[in-house]
């Protein structure tokens, strides 16, 4: 952890400020130590200030499940899935390159990267050679052990801190950051529209948030999505894994047809739309999540469908409540990305920039 982070961060749920005591310092970073509040402490290990108290039952639940996922390096870190993911997330955000995205977030001040994961989304724009502004910070935090993943995949980039800790208690001051950074992680929460408020409390007024969150699917998949999870969720995270490659399997096999189904005409009460579709397309979309891509290994695959059916929480929300979300909470969108998928937002505090 650099010193500069003491400045910044309070107890997440009292705000008091913290005292650093028994620091032990390696090459100008505090790798252990205990941070002392009024009422409680928290310690730092290998760097990392462990602040994730968590007690939702639900969200431990999601801290085990991603940090067993994001420990499995492996399938999510080839050229086929950060190429397939880098560029769906580009174009999302309203960024033409991810050239452009890097420019962005080089420019930013203070970065609050909410939900950071084993860092398949950072890794878009962070990369050794990112060309940024010489006083930037970057912050990422997790609430699961994925913070220790994505330490060692990010933190050899100048500026940057990492923090094991809850969105739905942020130990920052608020107002702190210009920009913050979210990408799926909000509906993983108890509350989506909570966590939201809680990130943008973060936020300076005159600055930027970006996130996705998950869209609400079509009503047998809706149904057969919980049914899924219901049985999957209690499970131990290596349980599910193993639980759910059937499934993966059935997606690989329906995809392995290559054969297309013209639907005659709308059935709106399916939302289903005429035309021709791919089996298996027409299968995920509006039946139940069993993702393949030809490029992935079986693995990759599989880490798609455990990330969906997994976590207890995976709220699916609709335009006209991320829309009225972000205009309760004094957010001005600037972009604003619809898709069968799920919803990306750009938008700026209210108030004049700091």
């Amino acid at each position: 952890m650099q010193k500069s982070a003491l400045a910044l961060l309070v107890d997440p749920r009292s705000h008091a400020p913290l005292t650093l005591t028994n620091a032990v310092e390696r090459d100008g970073e505090i790798v252990e130590g205990t941070l002392r509040g009024p009422a409680r402490e928290f310690v730092i290990t290998n760097g990392i200030p462990r602040m994730a108290d968590v007690g939702d039952a639900g969200q431990r639940q999601t801290q085990q499940s991603f940090g067993y996922k994001w420990r499995r390096v492996n399938t999510y870190t080839s050229s086929a899935v950060t190429d397939a993911f880098g560029e769906w997330e580009v174009k999302r955000y309203g960024f033409q390159s991810a050239d452009q995205m890097r420019d962005y977030f080089g420019s930013r001040r203070r970065i609050l990267d909410a939900g950071c994961g084993g860092g398949l989304s950072t890794a878009v724009w962070m990369r050794p050679d990112w060309q940024r502004r010489p006083d930037a910070e970057w912050y990422g935090v997790d609430i699961s052990e994925a913070i220790d993943v994505v330490k060692a995949r990010l933190g050899g980039n100048t500026g940057t801190c990492f923090v094991q800790a809850d969105l739905m208690d942020l130990p920052f001051r608020p107002n702190t950051f210009d920009t913050v950074f979210s990408e799926g992680v909000l509906h993983h929460t108890p509350s989506t529209r909570a966590a939201l408020a809680s990130v943008v409390n973060m936020l300076a007024p005159g600055g930027e948030i970006l996130f996705y969150v998950y869209g609400k699917k079509a009503p047998i998949r809706e149904f057969a999505d919980d049914w899924v999870r219901d049985h999957i969720a209690p499970l131990a995270p290596d349980k599910a894994w193993e639980a759910l490659r059937p499934l993966t399997a059935l997606g690989e096999a329906l995809a392995k047809l290559h054969v297309d189904v013209d639907v005659p005409q709308d059935i709106p009460y399916l939302g289903i739309k005429a035309g021709r579709h791919d089996v298996q397309r027409l299968i995920y979309w509006h039946v139940l999540k069993l993702f393949w891509n030809d490029d992935f290994s079986f693995d990759e695959n599989n880490h798609v469908n455990y990330d969906w059916y997994h976590p207890r929480y995976a709220h699916r929300q609709t335009e006209e409540d991320v829309r009225s979300w972000c205009s309760e909470l004094g957010l001005t969108i600037q972009h604003f990305d619809t898709q069968q998928s799920g919803m990306t937002v750009r938008a700026i505090k209210s108030g004049p920039a700091s």
